[in-house]
C-alpha cells in the first residue's frame, strides 16, 4: 500500500507540472521529490508521467488515481488540523499570507505589539497574489480581498480598501490639471502587465482613461506606488497610500465600483487553536483601527476661486445716497 508521504509527493508534482516547483511547494530538494516518485512508480508498478518539453504531464494510471490520493490528502490534513486545533497553548508557528504591499504597509507596522503581547508565537507572512490552500495548510490565516466558497473555510469582514486615481504634485505640476471628461488626453498613466491585466483596476482605465498614454505596466501594488512617486503617471492605488505618502494627490474620490473587502480566512477546524486565534484578533483589532483610511483617502485639495473686482456702484445699479 502506497505511503502518504509518497502520495504527497505525487500530488505537488501532477499540481506543479515539474520536480522543481513541486520541491519549492514541500520545502524539500528536487533530488527526494524524484526518488518519492520513483518508490511510488515501483510499488504500483506503473509510470505515473510522462516528460515533455513543457514539463511532467501525468499519465493515464496517474489520472485515475488522482482523486483517491487527493482523498487521503484530505482525510490526512483533517487529522492534522483537528489535532492542533485543540491546542490551548499560544506558542509555536503560525502562517499568514496575503498581498506583499498589505503586510508591508498594513500589519508589519504593529508587529512589535504582537510580538510583545505573544513572544512565543512565530510568525511567519507569505507575500503575493497566489492564494495559498487553507485546506491543504499551507497557510493558517490569510488576508484575502475575496470571499472564499468553501464552507470548511470561516471569513470575517475587517475593513474595506477604497481605490483611488492618485497622482504625484511633481507629475501635476509639469503636465497641468487631470479632466476625467477628456478621457485623460495629455496624460499618462501607470498600467498594467501580464495577469494583472485582467484585475478591475485596469478595465476601469481602459474606460476612463483611453485617451492617455502608458507610461509604463507593472504587476504589484508596490510597484505601481513607487511609479506614480516617481512622477510618471496617474495610478489607481488603494487611498491609505495618500495618507502614508505627501507627495500623492487624489484626483477623486474612492470610486464605488472597485472598492475591495478585508477578509480574514481560517479553517474551521483551527477555530480553537489557542496561537490561530490569537494572531486572528490581532489582525481583526490592528486592521479594524485602519479602517478609515483604508477607506478614503486625505481630504482632495479645493480649488481657489477666482476673486471678481469689486464693481463701483453706478454699475452695480445703486443710485448715489442724496445729499
Amino acid at each position: 500500500m502506497p505511503e502518504w508521504s509518497d502520495l504527497r509527493h505525487f500530488l505537488a508534482i501532477a499540481r506543479e507540472g515539474n520536480l522543481s516547483a513541486a520541491a519549492r511547494r514541500l520545502k524539500v530538494d528536487q533530488t527526494t521529490v524524484g526518488r518519492r516518485l520513483a518508490v511510488l512508480e515501483k510499488e504500483l508498478g506503473a509510470r505515473l508521467f510522462d516528460r515533455t518539453p513543457t514539463g511532467l504531464r501525468p499519465t493515464a494510471v496517474a489520472l485515475r488515481i488522482l482523486p483517491a490520493a487527493e482523498a487521503v490528502e484530505a482525510e490526512a490534513l483533517r487529522v492534522e488540523r483537528l489535532a492542533s486545533g485543540e491546542d490551548m497553548r499560544p506558542s509555536g508557528p503560525v502562517t499568514v499570507t496575503a498581498t506583499d504591499s498589505f503586510l508591508v504597509h498594513n500589519v508589519m507596522p504593529w508587529l512589535a505589539g504582537f510580538q510583545e503581547r505573544h513572544p512565543e508565537i512565530e510568525l511567519q507572512l507569505l507575500s503575493g497574489y497566489e492564494a495559498l490552500s487553507l485546506v491543504r495548510r499551507e497557510a493558517d490565516v490569510a488576508i484575502r480581498l475575496v470571499r472564499p466558497q468553501e464552507a470548511s473555510l470561516r471569513a470575517r469582514k475587517v475593513a474595506a480598501i477604497g481605490v483611488v486615481p492618485f497622482a504625484s504634485k511633481a507629475y501635476l505640476a509639469r503636465r497641468g490639471p487631470v479632466r476625467w471628461d477628456a478621457g485623460l488626453q495629455g496624460h499618462a498613466v501607470v498600467g498594467y502587465a501580464q495577469d494583472s491585466r485582467r484585475w478591475p483596476e485596469s478595465k476601469w482605465l481602459d474606460v476612463h482613461a483611453a485617451k492617455a498614454t502608458v507610461a509604463v505596466r507593472l504587476t504589484s501594488i508596490l510597484g505601481l506606488l513607487q511609479a506614480a512617486r516617481e512622477g510618471l503617471g496617474v495610478a489607481l492605488l488603494p487611498a491609505y497610500f495618500g495618507h502614508l505618502h505627501a507627495e500623492l494627490v487624489p484626483l477623486r474620490d474612492a470610486l464605488p465600483e472597485l472598492e475591495r473587502t478585508v477578509w480574514l480566512v481560517f479553517h474551521e477546524d483551527l477555530a480553537h487553536n489557542a496561537r490561530v486565534r490569537a494572531v486572528v484578533d490581532f489582525l481583526a483589532e490592528t486592521i479594524g483601527a485602519q479602517a478609515e483610511a483604508l477607506a478614503r483617502p486625505p481630504s482632495r485639495p479645493r480649488k481657489k476661486r477666482a476673486v471678481r473686482p469689486s464693481r463701483p456702484a453706478a454699475r452695480q445699479g445703486l443710485t448715489a445716497p442724496r445729499r
